[in-house]
């Protein structure tokens, strides 16, 4: 039928046949639709928009003769064939006819619904392409027309409750999203001249679509809408007139479980001017939203948080729900808000809420839970820690045993491996001398402020910390920090044997783990930012290893020597970081286990004599031989080989140094060259290591056999010698070694030694004669009557007499056919007798024999030389500081020590008078006792050393003249011994502030393994005698910072008590020869020998006298 054409009254028949020629673009065979047997046939459409189109032009012309029961089918039928349409022809059709049905006639309300349905379907296809936005565009003006008309308040309302569904297919997914689409642009109603949305019934569907769908995209959308709706105050308004904040709340909160768009913090950030009007029992759910969006808390919104989880109530239960607060570590800006509910949390605890175990237990696994939780941030992390450290505290300090220590405990424990602070917590628990457990002071922040500590009222089982320090080192910590806090902590934890006592298996298990790694080298490796490697981890679990062999006693030989194996292997074998650890973990094992080292000395023997090659070893395997030179029952053992290799390592060295005269050249020498790393130590000091060789050569040559003296001596002499321009040449310190051998030799060959003065009145007239034969300054005093001979003879290594008569006086071996008579006229020595003295070939004797002048200044020269002593003398400082003694007042009162002190240092040498003493006091009182009346000494053939003991020191009634006059002796000391029974941890730093001054380069710091409170000092039955090798002691040695610190103890070292006092000496003596060095680094550097003193007094006096007569 032609459009325009007046239809009726045929009206009928052309709706239905428009409405079958629709239909048949519905059924799959087109041609059955539109010609079943029984029905006339209709006008044929090629195509849907056509047909669509022609039913549009009818209508437009026709409108009124078309009934609204055919016209709504009509409708249906062309809507749902246009939705299924792939064709935007048919959808642009398809709106034609909407809007041509709007305009020229009624739509009808049952039609509203598709309608709707359609419009969202068609805007939201047309507006994914851009080819096809003017279908779009098209779709919002068709509904803002319908919008217009008078159904447009149902079409509002039908539109909103289009959305929602299963949106299973996609139809349905593109209508709901058409929707949110069409009413987001719906909402500039004013632009558009139309009347307000219902944002009551809005917000409800809303509510349902979001509470039904789990589409990200939708969910997308409908917070897109929110957003809009909240940033028009009018819909503002309207949800706060209808009480509609609370259904925004639950679209907010279903969104925030699915989107992951940026459109939810945008939305709370609208909020923000709305905050005063929302109900105040809405508050909690919209900061929950604020941290689910990770944004920052209004004011409001912060109080309310803390109002409702960080207030106290009085109840025995924690809040069922306190673990949602949680929730907040894993947000960095809510830091505060969980600060508040932690201390919330720890102060119901110390108000004792909950009092039952389970409930603690219950918080503790909460908090580790977040602890260990990958996503929780560092501040939070830190926080829980802190707070499980509090907790702990609080019931470690409460007498009630139900209030939760233990699972607080285990919980640090299994958090140990994580956090450094719960690491530092757990390491400052020790145990004292009776077993009673206390809190040391740390760095934390909530640690003990007295250095006291504070003691447990409740004591953990410590079963999960012992596992937790094996778990660690067995298998490596989360990060480097906590790692590194197990490796530089664990050997001082080990130090405290009570807190092991009964626990020798856990030791066992330690040494296997930390054998096993040292041996495999598979460690925790430090971070490039560290600047470490993996010697330093190497050289800690030596250090580790070291602190355990002080359970030798409760470890079968098997187990203890192949601790000792590992520590020989060791070394040399790694970085010479880890090596000198291993030498010094091997000086350690030579005082606390001597019977085991003694078989096993020749292997130490042979890994020493190739370590020593190792120029940055030099040092510190010297060391290591002139510390067992002093201890003899190590080489009872020893044959003639096992000496020269001793030798050997010192001939080595010494290879490396020959020619060298002064420092700055000794610095050039292949001993500070670098190979791959050059200890600092050892350049910053070269003429140590040089003196320290020498040293060695004579400590041993003093304890060999005499039958092995005759088969070494020319060895030691060859080592001692070199050749320069094929001239022979012998250094200083090689000639006094050399008149040391010839001393030592010759006095023992000889039976007449004598001291004193053997003359008599009877003995007439004396006569005395000087003559200076090489290296040797011989003097005779003569009686011409009896014919008896004092010969006394002065030589660098010390001064020896004979008394002689008819007879040769024998002062050395090297003399062969040489000898020189007593008086010049016996020419064969036939009457007064004759001195054996060295040949002129030997490296002592000389070509010509010197006959000293009688005038003073020989003798002043001769005096001069007695008066300088054969033996070095050194001095060192003992300090007792007492329990919480903190002034240098305080502590120079002390005029006693504790019972095991009194022990030690009774054990650090002999007691001897100083009233009329002859040797060296360094500078004590020999006349007045001013500075008491004994001091303790200790002298070997070739070194004193002199104790300065201040509580040995008599008492001034002026604390300040007291401090002084004690000062006056160990401020001047570069060596101080410190016995600290303080129960603080003391490094140089520290007693620079207690003891000020520039002298002082060098503190040795003893401490109590466990601490001594002042009454158990005075316990006798802890320190009994027999139980000296059951004390236990740690050994630190503190210098100063520009000192270089290459002690054996550089390293704290736990040491026995039966150990400690002949420890504690060669400690001192070492530390007392390298700071003379040290303090003359600037001039010479050299080491200040006495022998090498006296030498260069003999060639002064030679020189003198020689020019004379020339």
């Amino acid at each position: 039928m032609a459009a325009g054409r007046d239809i009726a009254p045929f009206e009928a028949a052309v709706c239905e046949e428009h409405t079958a020629d629709l239909r048949s673009f519905l059924s799959p065979d087109r041609h059955e639709a539109l010609e079943p047997l029984h029905s006339p046939p209709v006008a044929r459409s090629d195509t849907l928009d056509a047909a669509i189109q022609r039913a549009t032009s009818t209508i437009r012309y026709n409108a009124k003769w078309f009934a609204p029961g055919p016209l709504s089918e009509l409708l249906e039928v062309a809507l749902q064939a246009a939705g299924t349409s792939s064709s935007s022809l048919a959808l642009y059709a398809a709106l034609n006819l909407l809007d041509t049905v709007t305009t020229y006639a009624f739509l009808p309300a049952d039609c509203l619904p598709l309608t709707a349905r359609f419009l969202a379907q068609a805007y939201y296809n047309a507006s994914r392409a851009n080819k096809t936005k003017k279908v779009a565009k098209h779709a919002w003006t068709v509904t803002v027309n319908l919008l217009r008309s008078h159904l447009g308040p149902q079409l509002d309302d039908t539109t909103i409750n289009a959305m929602g569904g299963a949106l299973s297919t996609k139809e349905d997914f593109a209508a709901t999203a058409g929707v949110l689409m069409l009413l987001s642009k719906r909402l500039r109603y004013v632009k558009y001249g139309l009347q307000p949305l219902n944002i009551t019934l809005l917000l409800q569907q809303l509510r349902f679509v979001a509470a039904t769908t789990s589409d990200g995209h939708i969910m997308e959308r409908i917070v897109r809408l929110l957003v809009k709706i909240l940033k028009d105050p009018t819909a503002v308004q309207q949800i706060q007139q209808d009480a509609g904040w609370s259904d925004v709340l639950d679209i907010l909160l279903q969104s925030s479980k699915v989107t992951t768009g940026t459109t939810i913090p945008d939305l709370l950030r609208e909020f923000a001017p709305a905050l005063s009007t929302i109900e105040p029992r809405l508050l909690l759910r919209l900061a929950w939203l604020y941290v689910r969006a990770n944004l920052p808390l209004t004011d409001r919104l912060s109080s309310e948080l803390r109002t409702r989880y960080c207030t106290l109530r009085r109840s025995d239960e924690w809040r069922t729900n306190y673990q949602d607060m949680l929730e907040l570590c894993n947000n960095p800006p809510y830091v505060e808000e969980l600060r508040a509910f932690v201390e919330s949390n720890i102060l119901m605890h110390q108000l004792g809420q909950p009092s039952r175990h389970p409930a603690v237990s219950a918080v503790a696994k909460n908090y580790v839970h977040h602890i260990i939780e990958p996503t929780t941030n560092f501040q939070a992390r830190t926080m829980l820690t802190r707070a499980l450290i509090r907790m702990c505290m609080c019931s470690a300090l409460t007498p009630d045993t139900d209030h939760g220590l233990q699972p607080l405990f285990d919980s640090l424990c299994t958090v140990s491996g994580l956090d450094v602070e719960a690491a530092l917590f757990l390491f400052s628990i020790r145990a004292d001398v009776t077993g009673a457990m206390y809190i040391m002071p740390t760095e934390l922040e909530d640690s003990p402020k007295n250095a006291e500590g504070l003691k447990l009222c409740s004591v953990p089982n410590l079963h999960k910390w012992r596992s937790a320090i094996l778990g660690v080192f067995r298998d490596g910590a989360q990060s480097w920090e906590v790692y590194n806090s197990f490796l530089h902590r664990t050997k001082h934890l080990l130090s405290n044997h009570t807190m092991f006592t009964g626990e020798i298996q856990f030791i066992k298990d330690l040494q296997e783990v930390i054998c096993e790694k040292i041996e495999s080298g598979q460690t925790m490796d430090p971070p490039l930012y560290s600047g470490l490697g993996k010697s330093y981890v190497a050289a800690q679990l030596v250090q580790t290893l070291v602190a355990s062999m002080s359970y030798h006693r409760q470890l079968t030989k098997e187990h203890v020597t192949a601790l000792v194996a590992v520590f020989n292997a060791t070394a040399g074998s790694r970085d010479y970081v880890v090596s000198i650890q291993c030498i010094h973990a091997l000086t350690l094992c030579c005082y606390e286990v001597p019977d085991l080292m003694s078989k096993y000395m020749d292997d130490i023997i042979d890994k020493m004599s190739r370590m020593v090659t190792q120029r940055y070893l030099a040092i510190h395997v010297l060391q290591f031989l002139a510390g067992l030179s002093r201890l003899s029952e190590l080489y009872r053992n020893f044959a003639q080989h096992d000496y020269k290799k001793i030798f050997a390592v010192c001939y080595s060295y010494l290879q490396s140094t020959r020619g060298v005269d002064t420092v700055s050249e000794r610095r050039r020498t292949p001993n500070s060259e670098q190979s791959s790393v050059v200890s600092r130590n050892e350049e910053a000091l070269p003429e140590y290591v040089y003196a320290l060789a020498h040293h060695v050569i004579t400590f041993w040559y003093m304890s060999l056999k005499r039958q092995d003296r005759e088969g070494l001596k020319p060895y030691i002499t060859s080592c001692l010698t070199y050749e320069v321009d094929g001239k022979e040449v012998i250094e200083d310190q090689g000639m006094v070694t050399i008149d040391m051998m010839d001393r030592i030799d010759a006095d023992e060959e000889s039976d007449d030694w004598y001291s004193g003065d053997p003359f008599a009145a009877i003995d007439g007239r004396l006569v005395e004669r000087h003559r200076l034969v090489g290296m040797l300054l011989v003097s005779t005093k003569t009686s011409l009557r009896t014919g008896r001979s004092l010969v006394t003879v002065r030589r660098p290594s010390g001064t020896t007499q004979r008394l002689l008569q008819h007879g040769t006086a024998r002062v050395t071996v090297e003399s062969g056919d040489e000898y020189l008579t007593v008086l010049p006229d016996d020419i064969v020595g036939r009457t007064y007798g004759a001195i054996a003295i060295p040949k002129p070939s030997s490296a002592l004797g000389s070509v010509e024999i010197l006959t000293l002048p009688e005038e003073d200044a020989v003798r002043r020269a001769i005096e001069a030389l007695d008066r300088t002593s054969a033996l070095d003398s050194h001095k060192a400082g003992v300090i007792y500081i007492g329990e919480a003694q903190t002034t240098e007042d305080r502590i120079f009162r002390n005029i006693s020590g504790s019972s095991d002190f009194k022990d030690i240092v009774r054990d650090l040498g002999d007691l001897e008078a100083l009233k009329g003493a002859t040797f060296n006091t360094q500078g004590l009182d020999r006349a007045g006792d001013t500075d008491g009346p004994h001091v303790i000494i200790w002298r070997n053939q070739v070194t004193e050393l002199v104790f300065h003991i201040t509580t040995m020191m008599p008492n001034s009634a002026d604390a300040r003249e007291n401090t002084g006059r004690k000062k006056r002796h160990v401020g001047n000391d570069h060596v101080n011994i410190v016995f600290n029974n303080s129960g603080a941890p003391l490094d140089f730093t520290a007693l620079y502030n207690l003891f000020p001054g520039q002298l002082t380069y060098v503190y040795i710091v003893v401490a109590p393994s466990a601490r001594t409170s002042f009454i158990q000092t005075r316990i006798a039955l802890h320190i009994a005698a027999d139980d000296k090798a059951d004390r236990f002691y740690s050994v630190h040695v503190a210098t100063r910072p520009d000192y270089p610190n290459i002690s054996s103890a550089a390293e704290g070292k736990v040491v026995s008590g039966a150990s400690l006092p002949g420890m504690l000496r060669n400690l001192a003596l070492n530390e007392c020869i390298m700071s003379l060095m040290w303090a003359q680094r600037d001039e010479t550097g050299e080491y200040p020998s006495s022998w090498r003193s006296r030498l260069h007094q003999l060639r002064r006096l030679g020189e003198r006298y020689r020019v004379r007569w020339a």
